[in-house]
């Protein structure tokens, strides 16, 4: 007989991968990053490769860096960079913040955040962490948070009634966003995106809520691997 410990890959070996995409026209001439993570130790073979294919381009970029290189190349445009930060790698958990950039019409960013168990070598799901009779009401405490910087933000812009109502109506933190997640080493960070226009995104309140350990260990799965975290703290 043999225990199993709690944590049986505790951390990894996180490089970066770096891709370069040229541009020139008759306007100007730029060159566009691509810094994304890959896991290169701290587990064996195969759960390496189960991880890394969480941060292939393809699923972070939503298309292979081939195609991304080349669309760039054309027209300058498309996804012209990205970045990483690893947010927590410890206790078998490993949280990556992705900052995207991209161009169209206007210049526009976004953030994709992976959340991967290091022992098993699979992505973490809020249902993993949360209990399912606790979903809704974790959401309806997140959104006192998002409508109290609503309302922050429109005495702060002094934004009329009106336009305050066709900025922010329906904007509610509901148990779909509880997918955008990360793990810190404060605790469990999530993510509302106010979706405002490219016109209008000085407007936007904070879209991080941090959730102490504290905060939300009545809302953890007995079990889970945030239970496990909190009972560490």
């Amino acid at each position: 007989m043999f225990s199993v410990k709690a944590f049986a890959v505790d951390s990894v070996k996180v490089e970066s991968k770096i891709y370069t995409a040229p541009f020139s026209d008759e306007y100007r001439t730029d060159t566009a990053m691509y810094n994304l993570p890959m896991i290169s130790g701290g587990a064996d073979a195969n759960i390496l490769a189960r991880l890394n294919s969480y941060l292939a381009t393809d699923s972070l970029l939503f298309d292979n860096i081939d195609t991304v290189i080349a669309n760039y190349a054309i027209c300058g445009c498309g996804t012209v960079g990205a970045d990483y930060n690893v947010l927590y790698n410890k206790n078998s958990v490993l949280s990556i913040s992705i900052h995207i950039e991209t161009m169209g019409a206007y210049p526009d960013e976004y953030y994709k955040d992976v959340n991967l168990n290091l022992t098993t070598g699979s992505r973490i799901l809020i249902s993993h962490l949360i209990k399912k009779s606790k979903m809704t009401e974790l959401a309806a405490e997140l959104d006192k948070s998002v409508q109290k910087r609503i309302k922050a933000k429109v005495k702060e812009e002094q934004i009329g009634e009106e336009d305050a109502l066709q900025f922010f109506e329906g904007k509610k933190f509901s148990t779909d966003n509880l997918e955008d997640f990360a793990f810190t080493d404060k605790g469990v960070m999530f993510y509302y995106n106010f979706n405002l226009p490219h016109v209008l995104k000085a407007l936007s309140p904070d879209e991080d809520i941090l959730m102490k350990w504290e905060e939300i260990e009545d809302y953890a799965r007995e079990g889970s691997l945030l239970q496990k975290i909190i009972d560490k703290q």
